[in-house]
C-alpha cells in the first residue's frame, strides 16, 4: 500500500464542500448537514463549515494509505470571493481540522 501526504484543494460553495486529494485524485462533494452560509457570508457559521470540511476528509482517509503528518490544505475555489474576515474563518476551521497549513489560490 502506497502512502500518500494528505495534501487536499478544497472549494468552498454555499452550504457544500468539495474536497479533493491532489495525489490521488480522490474527490468528495459533501453537502453541510448543519448549513454554514448565510445571506451574508458563504462561511457565516465557522463550527458548521469545519463540520463540513471534517466530514469530506473522512471519506478522502477511509481507504487509509495516508500519512497525517503536516497535512496542507489549498483552498482553490469559492463563491464570490473572501473578504479578509472570510478568510480567517476558512483558515482557523482548517487548522481546526487538523491542517498545518493553508494556502489561498483564489483567481482574483
Amino acid at each position: 500500500m502506497n502512502i500518500h501526504r494528505l495534501d487536499l484543494d478544497v472549494a468552498i460553495y454555499r452550504d457544500r464542500v468539495q474536497v479533493t486529494h491532489r495525489g490521488t485524485e480522490t474527490f468528495v462533494d459533501q453537502r453541510a448537514e448543519y448549513p454554514f452560509s448565510t445571506e451574508q457570508s458563504v462561511v457565516g457559521h465557522a463550527r458548521f463549515l469545519e463540520d463540513t470540511i471534517v466530514r469530506a476528509i473522512r471519506q478522502i482517509v477511509r481507504e487509509g494509505g495516508f500519512s497525517l503528518r503536516n497535512p496542507i490544505a489549498h483552498v482553490i475555489r469559492c463563491d464570490g470571493g473572501f473578504n479578509e474576515e472570510e478568510k480567517a474563518i476558512v483558515e482557523n476551521a482548517l487548522h481546526e481540522t487538523g491542517m498545518k497549513e493553508v494556502i489561498f489560490e483564489l483567481d482574483d
